[in-house]
């Protein structure tokens, strides 16, 4: 015998296909099986395998302009979903035009009856396309509170296609994501303390922060400083001497 081991395990036991045991039918039809539940998935299967890649949109969507400025995802067609979009596992979407819900007012309740307690994430889209939108938006925010819905509206379908594609783009991402980077630098505390003032723009700290140097500085000049710095005139300038020179606790008289 050589004193090489086997390098696989078809190659370990390759003896017994010369064997009474070895049934070389048998063997070749439970290859085939194997291959066959390889290759076929059942329509559940892909919809399930499709939802994890793409944004499901349901059959009776099609024709609408909100899918044309979808393009940022993968869409996927289903008829068996009961919402209009899965933009993932947890979080689906209905789509209503406060044109059509002027002229079939009873059509979206009939929808978030059907559509039930699935999904934990459940928004009402609704596209602004009326003039006069003020008491069917007042409507429709108290029907989505009583449903469990984030009502969101959008005043044209490319907005409504950017909410879908942000939904599925954001589906796996943590909070931070959303939030952004923040800048932790002096200039950024700088930025974020001045530009809290009305009108005081981050080009105005640039140039504030170039000629004094510092917050302190900043602080301690007096009006015809402030207003001499290009772009920041007599209005900035009243501004932030007014709020450098307000007192941080408030005192009432009894």
């Amino acid at each position: 015998t050589s004193s090489n081991p086997p390098t696989s395990l078809s190659k370990a036991f390759a003896f017994m296909r010369d064997t009474e045991f070895y049934d070389k039918d048998a063997v070749e039809k439970l290859k085939e099986e194997s291959r066959k539940r390889r290759l076929e998935k059942s329509p559940k299967d892909q919809e399930q395998s499709s939802s994890s890649a793409a944004v499901i949109v349901s059959s009776r969507q099609r024709g609408n302009p909100v899918l044309s400025h979808i393009r940022n995802v993968v869409l996927t067609y289903s008829d068996s979903i009961v919402p209009d979009y899965v933009m993932g596992a947890a979080s689906c979407a209905l789509f209503l035009s406060l044109k059509y819900h002027r002229l079939y007012p009873d059509y979206i309740y009939e929808r978030l009856r059907q559509l039930g307690k699935g999904f934990t994430v459940r928004v009402l889209l609704v596209l602004v396309d009326i003039p006069d939108s003020a008491l069917s938006i007042q409507e429709l925010t108290k029907v989505a509170l009583l449903s469990s819905c984030t009502l969101m509206l959008a005043w044209s379908t490319v907005e409504v296609a950017r909410y879908i594609e942000a939904f599925k783009i954001y589906e796996n991402k943590p909070a931070e994501a959303l939030q952004g980077l923040k800048d932790t630098s002096y200039q950024g505390h700088l930025t974020a303390f001045l530009t809290s003032i009305r009108s005081v723009n981050k080009t105005d700290v640039s140039r504030l922060k170039s000629e004094f140097g510092t917050v302190k500085k900043i602080m301690e000049r007096d009006l015809e400083h402030l207003s001499a710095v290009p772009g920041i005139g007599d209005k900035k300038a009243a501004r932030l001497h007014e709020l450098f020179r307000t007192p941080f606790k408030c005192h009432f008289k009894s």
